[in-house]
């Protein structure tokens, strides 16, 4: 599967997503996806990944892909520039453990991307 875009709010490109490992601008790998929850490599529980939308740990909207287009609320995304190359993820950690399950709130995250992908 091809590396897909990840948008923002305000339909910005923000990072990539493949074969469940999250890319930032850069091309690093960030976050991981197991099941349906967000971690990050050191197994800090981030929020979760439902229907194309990635939720903080309140269950805000924090950002959102193409397959998520069936919320009318969500902005029209820009034109996406050429993904990168995937680089070689590390490997996720066998403990990792969400935090609670989370729902759709239809409220968007105060926080930024990057800060989300920090912990």
């Amino acid at each position: 599967m091809a590396m897909q875009p990840i948008f923002n709010r305000h339909g910005r490109t923000i990072g990539w997503l493949d074969n469940g490992v999250i890319y930032d601008r850069q091309n690093f790998c960030r976050a991981f996806i197991r099941g349906c929850n967000l971690f990050t490599f050191n197994a800090l529980h981030l929020g979760i990944f439902h229907k194309g939308l990635f939720l903080d740990r309140r269950g805000q909207r924090i950002a959102y892909m193409d397959d998520a287009s069936y919320d009318p609320m969500l902005p029209i995304p820009e034109i996406t520039p050429p993904p990168p190359i995937p680089s070689s993820a590390p490997k996720a950690p066998i403990h990792a453990v969400p935090s609670k399950t989370l729902r759709d709130s239809h409220h968007w995250s105060p926080l930024h991307w990057e800060t989300f992908l920090d912990g």
